[in-house]
């Protein structure tokens, strides 16, 4: 726990009290119907809901429309903004010592400046934080939630080159960010891996290449991609993992799940999202991507249920989201107790 804020940023395995998503205004980031991606996170959300309540952003004008299709079982919270991943533009929360759940909002500026709109969006964490009447922790990094991941303990994993890039941070410090990340959530210890320079869109977001899914237990995602830079990239990311331990001083024990061949095109040349370990943890439960890969999305199903096994793994094909380049975990933020 951070001694300047007292704050600290619980695992996504600690208990929520729901789950943020945002309804796709449109399919432009897909080159398809909305229709189509809405069916996709319309089905995330309701594997979701089996766990824990879900709450969805919808454009104002986008509201009868949006709760005549999720239904009554799914809250809607009017909101506008630009893009539907959630986990980027919204808010992280932390807890501080007086049990109060806390909103930090980042500074979004579109992934370094791939999305061609994003005024909406820079304002979320803090329009939303208002909404739910949540404390809130400003900060001038310009970086996404899927760039992070954390422990609960005091260790956050994360990519040089989405905090470090010059397209946010420019000129920026690993002692500046690893500064700001005690202050704002309350990390002891950063452990940084190099990321993943061809991913466009992302520049290498944490949460597609690895997580924690236990203190000490880190599930790290094995290429299975036709592009030989792509693989040495991710030996690179597994290289700077060995002897590493956490803040408690465990060292850290690594499971390996092996991501879905890249066998589809993405949208407007980004690469298509073939993660497995971009999944949400519930209350009780993991939701994960599927491919319509029989073989390989029933390997990976396995993999996860061996490393959450009192956890129910529940799969959702995801197949149409994919294409615009995230998954699961990108579309989703958790709201800790």
């Amino acid at each position: 726990m951070s001694e300047l804020n007292d704050v600290r940023m619980p695992a996504e395995w600690e208990p929520h009290r729901g789950c943020f998503m945002a309804w796709p205004r449109s399919g432009e980031a897909w080159d398809r119907p909305v229709a189509e991606i809405r069916r996709d996170y319309a089905a995330v959300a309701r594997a979701i809901r089996r766990f824990e309540p879900v709450f969805m952003a919808v454009d104002p004008g986008q509201v009868p429309e949006a709760q005549s299709e999720l239904g009554q079982e799914i809250e809607i919270l009017a909101l506008p903004f630009d893009e539907p991943w959630m986990r980027d533009m919204g808010p992280s929360f932390v807890k501080r010592g007086d049990g109060a759940v806390c909103a930090v909002s980042w500074r979004f500026n579109g992934w370094g400046g791939y999305a061609p709109a994003f005024s909406q969006d820079a304002h979320l964490g803090r329009k939303l934080a208002r909404k739910i009447e949540a404390p809130l922790i400003s900060s001038a990094l310009a970086m996404e939630g899927g760039a992070l991941h954390v422990d609960g303990a005091g260790t956050l994993l994360t990519t040089e080159t989405v905090v470090l890039n010059k397209n946010r941070n420019p000129g920026i410090t690993k002692e500046a960010a690893e500064a700001e990340f005690a202050r704002a959530l309350g990390i002891a210890k950063t452990i940084w891996l190099p990321g993943n320079p061809y991913e466009k869109g992302t520049d290498g977001h944490i949460d597609g290449i690895a997580c924690f899914v236990r203190p000490g237990v880190l599930l790290f995602e094995a290429s299975a991609s036709s592009r030989a830079e792509m693989r040495e990239t991710t030996e690179r990311n597994r290289r700077a993992l060995d002897g590493q331990s956490d803040a408690q001083g465990r060292p850290l024990e690594i499971l390996t799940l092996r991501e879905a061949p890249d066998v589809r095109p993405g949208a407007h040349g980004w690469g298509y999202s073939t993660s497995y370990v971009n999944f949400y943890i519930a209350n009780g439960g993991v939701v994960m991507p599927s491919f319509g890969l029989p073989k390989e999305d029933a390997i990976a199903r396995e993999t996860v249920a061996a490393a959450f096994p009192d956890r129910e793994v529940v799969q959702v094909d995801i197949s149409t989201l994919a294409a615009g380049g995230g998954g699961i975990h990108c579309i989703t933020q958790q709201w800790p107790m």
